[in-house]
């Protein structure tokens, strides 16, 4: 078995395959292998008080166990890693980006702890070639995808952009049609520019509620989510009008109505603020006022930055601007690691497989040297990455098995690759 396999994953089956069954673990079969991370501090992504002294077991790329030690025997010959005065917590998760239909900076958030990844708008045409060149590998972070924006002629990005990242609907027949064709074509989920062009001091011709309405029923009928691009009030009321299930951006014209605030919460719309990007187009501080009002109003969010969606210098690893921005806007640090972590995997659509560790949840684990409800920054420090149960980084002193898996080719985390 041994010359047959590559990778650590191989490795923990072919070493654990000699165990005898470990009914401590479940009801498991004779053969199974284990990897086993014991004495850290899990934060398991749900908002619940750290567990002390935690173990968290992991088969393939599955998670067994997670939980304090004392309520679990380990098989006896399962490889383990001693995570002793470190904090476990769930893969991070950026739920918006762009540009990332690319192999380095996929591979420089994997190994900055960013495990998964939303593209909110990429070419039509990109899609799935790239999927299909580039199969999922725990060395990447997750891809999920959008596909291209959905506007009308002469709609947002189209102006002021330029529409590499779009398609266009005319009435609800097309929007019907485009919407099946872009999820038929790979489409994790489907991305609505209403942008009427306030932020940018123009008027954008925009779709109508109708053919808003329609791409959402077409998104729920097929499973899956429609997020919406918003940036003004009035964008937020076509928004709520059409019953998406996201607002990507903050509103930045104004102070958002209370009455509007409390549509959102009710209609239970996450929002994903992108302070980052606000910040660079000198916006920030009423994106940060609407966030706070918003979170006070007792809204979800998710975290995601629009990395490349606009020209900055962003972070290409962990998103440190836009959690320090977070923590402007009044969150704690557990509501803002709930944020990059179980409601982002809401975003992705992907709640009951990641986001949170637990039992049957996949394997995407961090380990940092400090605690970070205590300091945030403790994010920048991550000495080990676990994507879909395989070790992908490991700097750790007490491991004993072979070197993790490894980019054939390291990008700095910070630069997002070329």
């Amino acid at each position: 078995m041994l010359e047959r396999c590559r990778g650590l994953r191989c490795w923990v089956v072919a070493i654990c395959a000699v165990l005898a069954s470990a009914t401590t673990c479940g009801d498991q079969p004779a053969g199974s292998g284990f990897l086993a991370l014991v004495g850290g501090t899990l934060i398991d992504g749900s908002g619940a008080e750290p567990v002390p002294d935690a173990t968290i077991v992991i088969r393939a790329e599955r998670i067994l166990y997670a939980g304090p030690a004392d309520a679990i025997e380990l098989p006896t010959a399962a490889a383990v890693l001693d995570v002793h005065g470190r904090t476990v917590l769930p893969g991070f998760i950026n739920s918006h980006v762009h540009g990332a239909l690319s192999v380095p900076r996929l591979e420089a958030w994997a190994w900055a702890g960013v495990t998964t990844v939303r593209d909110l708008g990429c070419s039509p045409a990109a899609l799935a070639p790239f999927r299909a060149a580039n199969p999922p590998d725990p060395l990447r972070a997750r891809l999920v995808a959008a596909g291209p924006l959905i506007t009308v002629s002469g709609g947002y990005p189209i102006v002021p952009f330029g529409g590499g990242w779009t398609t266009t609907i005319s009435s609800e027949e097309e929007a019907r049609t485009v919407a099946e064709d872009i999820l038929d074509g790979g489409a994790d989920l489907l991305k609505l520019a209403l942008e009427t062009g306030t932020v940018f001091g123009l008027t954008i011709p925009v779709m109508s509620p109708q053919q808003a309405a329609m791409l959402v029923r077409v998104a729920h009928g097929r499973g899956t989510l429609a997020s919406a691009h918003v940036t003004s009030v009035v964008d937020l009321e076509l928004a709520l009008s059409s019953g998406v299930d996201e607002i990507a951006h903050m509103v930045v014209d104004r102070e958002i109505p209370d009455s509007l605030l409390q549509q959102v919460v009710a209609a239970d719309i996450r929002w994903v603020p992108t302070l980052e990007l606000w910040q660079c187009a000198g916006l920030e501080a009423m994106a940060v006022h609407n966030l706070g009002r918003f979170l006070a109003a007792g809204g979800t969010v998710a975290l995601g930055t629009d990395y490349q969606g606009y020209a900055c210098s962003w972070d290409g690893g962990m998103p440190m601007t836009e959690i320090e921005l977070m923590t402007e806007a009044g969150m704690t640090a557990m509501e803002i690691i709930v944020a990059a972590t179980r409601n982002a995997a809401g975003a992705c659509n992907l709640e009951r497989d990641l986001g949170t560790v637990g039992k049957g949840m996949v394997a995407d684990l961090i380990v940092l040297d400090q605690d970070p409800l205590e300091d945030l920054h403790a994010l920048e420090q991550v000495r080990l990455v676990i994507h879909d149960g395989t070790v992908i980084r490991n700097e750790l002193p007490t491991w004993q098995g072979p070197s993790p898996r490894r980019p054939t080719r390291r990008v700095r985390p910070g630069s997002g690759g070329p």
